[in-house]
């Protein structure tokens, strides 16, 4: 969960097919071991909840019946999104990868889920990117 476009879309979809389920929604955001200093690595852990609260809240409002637990984990995406498939319905997650190539269809995480998640993961493409910029139009 970064705040991105693509992840808000994850968001959503994963609060509506929760609605649809009678489910809790658990929205987990990983992030990378700190190398920096404690105090950064704290102020970079609150930020990190901040956003996800903000990404998560605008989504969660529109379907009060439906139990969001949020949570920032420490760790390799991949790692730690498999240990949450063993308890979870499924896994929601956007496709965009965030480094690499600008036309890969999917990112590392999603490679990694689909080889080691114990459950369903769904990908949920982002909103339409306008081509006409970028194809000199």
């Amino acid at each position: 969960m970064d705040g991105s476009a693509s992840c808000r879309a994850a968001v959503a979809f994963a609060v509506e097919e929760a609605s649809l389920r009678g489910a809790r929604l658990r929205v987990v955001r990983v992030r990378p071991r700190p190398v920096l200093a404690r105090e950064d690595a704290d102020e970079g852990l609150a930020g990190r909840r901040r956003l996800l609260a903000e990404s998560v809240a605008g989504r969660a409002g529109r379907h009060p019946e439906v139990e969001v637990v949020e949570e920032v984990v420490g760790g390799h995406p991949v790692e730690q999104l498999a240990l949450a498939s063993r308890s979870a319905l499924a896994l929601v997650v956007d496709r965009r990868g965030r480094g690499g190539y600008p036309g890969m269809r999917l990112g590392s995480t999603v490679h990694g889920l689909l080889r080691h998640a114990e459950c369903p993961v769904v990908t949920v493409p982002g909103p339409p990117v306008d081509r006409s910029r970028t194809a000199g139009g």
